[in-house]
């Protein structure tokens, strides 16, 4: 697969060009091209896949890379232009394509006798779709033309994007959004905010997910309030992990970091000092807040340092009712200690009328769940919302 940049509209210099398309499209292809396909980076612009289940590649999730790409290297503009071509052809000719320079790309895309035979080139519509590039290469190229065409596989659905909505209790206020992305095949939603059993099963798939997901919402939002993205703690506590969540997020842009926030889900009772070092070092130059979210409601925030993360969110456990309001108020009777760290307290996976009173009672500033924010579409963040009114439906 061949990334083709052809723009006047771009200052940037080309090394950080083809450094933004090299770790956009790898975390895109991370999250789209799933096991056991798989794929490696050839050089920024040119990556090889492979899919030993299909006799021929499957280009529904490629047909998104264009527009997402487009939109993270240039807005909104349409005087830019990102294409995907996919070349097939003998492993012998993969380097050799792979290498062409941009007159290189433009010939092969204009004239049959440029592409090596045996080998065909398509461009990649935004369906999915292969588009023969140019159209009457076929005439001047051997098999896989001669033989008789397969059934194209079938296509897949794309990945269900939302967010759900923080609430700031004292002023009846949405203040920002959690991302969420769950594949159409998943046997549930996924969500930070819905308890456990709605966390994902691949962690590393479905943060690289919500950061792409991320990359539209920043594009298409005009709200300016925070979006929290997941982030697995036991994944940066992998120092090969960690260094590819980094790699990933380095694809979303600086300008937006106060408006970035980082969930960190699935934290210890007592995080150490060093795993919390560490995770700050991996987030806090693209998060402009970091959030733990821990299921313990004795979390050991005497041993963090002032300010050392942003906020604490309690998730309420999959339980009875008054296990789960037990378990809160064992949490808020800890307030005194998050003050004194100055470190903002939360309570998430709140369910119902009776848990959302009681939760306010108790003076917790940030709440969400389904019973504060069902899943959307579009972000709530900024918006005024009684509390007499929750659930946002």
């Amino acid at each position: 697969m061949r990334v083709v940049v052809r723009t006047g509209q771009t200052e940037l210099p080309q090394d950080v060009l083809a450094a933004l398309v090299a770790k956009f499209t790898s975390a895109f292809l991370e999250t789209r091209w799933a096991w056991p396909r798989r794929f490696s980076e050839i050089n920024p612009y040119a990556f090889l896949l492979t899919d030993p289940r299909a006799p021929e590649l499957d280009t529904a999730e490629l047909g998104r890379l264009s527009d997402e790409l487009h939109v993270h290297l240039f807005g909104k503009s349409d005087e830019s232009e990102v294409t995907i071509l996919l070349f097939e052809g003998p492993d012998e000719t993969l380097d050799d394509f792979a290498t062409l320079d941009a007159e290189g790309v433009a010939r092969a895309m204009t004239d049959p006798s440029a592409i090596p035979p045996g080998a065909r080139l398509s461009r990649i519509g935004p369906d999915g779709t292969r588009i023969l590039t140019p159209p009457d290469q076929a005439a001047a190229t051997a098999a896989p033309s001669a033989a008789a065409p397969s059934a194209p596989p079938p296509e897949r659905a794309p990945n269900i994007e939302g967010v759900q909505g923080v609430y700031y209790a004292g002023r009846e206020v949405f203040v920002a959004d959690v991302i969420s992305c769950t594949p159409a095949d998943a046997r549930t939603h996924f969500s930070l905010v819905d308890g456990d059993e709605h966390l994902p099963e691949e962690p590393d798939v479905f943060d690289a997910a919500c950061v792409i997901a991320a990359m539209r919402l920043l594009a298409e939002s005009p709200s300016q309030t925070p979006l929290y993205l997941p982030v697995s703690f036991s994944t940066l506590m992998r120092p090969t992990r960690r260094a590819a969540y980094a790699d990933m997020i380095a694809i979303l842009p600086l300008s937006e970091r106060r408006r970035l926030a980082a969930a960190v889900y699935d934290v210890p009772r007592a995080p150490s000092f060093q795993a919390l070092t560490q995770l700050r070092e991996a987030l806090e130059g693209r998060f402009g807040a970091i959030d733990l979210r821990t299921s313990d409601p004795a979390f050991e925030i005497d041993q963090l340092t002032s300010r050392a993360v942003t906020s604490v969110t309690l998730v309420l456990p999959a339980a009875e009712p008054e296990r789960r309001l037990a378990v809160m108020r064992r949490f808020a009777a800890r307030l005194p200690a998050y003050r004194r760290r100055r470190i903002w307290p939360g309570v998430t996976n709140i369910r119902s009328a009776r848990e959302l009173k009681a939760v306010r009672e108790t003076r917790i500033p940030f709440l969400t769940g389904p019973g504060v924010c069902r899943m959307q579409t579009v972000p709530v963040g900024g918006r005024p919302w009684s509390a007499d009114l929750l659930p946002v439906e």
